[in-house]
């Protein structure tokens, strides 16, 4: 595996720790989802660092419809 994929899946992991710090009170959970998610682009669907940078775009999306939907309105 090349250290740029590597590399990519530890700043990612980084930055959806931070997330889940600064929305959720806990990064782990979302850093645990990252990697995951980098693990199954990577061995189970061999889609490379492209597929992982796709993966996390996805996470991320998926966390503001989630945010989005959660607000309360008045």
């Amino acid at each position: 595996m090349p250290y740029l994929t590597l590399l990519i899946v530890l700043c990612f992991a980084i930055f959806y720790y931070r997330v889940g710090e600064a929305e959720y009170n806990g990064g782990w959970l979302l850093a645990l989802i990252s990697v995951a998610l980098s693990v199954v682009g990577l061995l189970l669907l061999h889609w490379g660092w492209l597929g992982v940078v796709l993966l996390q775009a996805a996470l991320f999306f998926a966390l503001s419809l989630w945010n989005m939907r959660s607000r309360k309105r008045p």
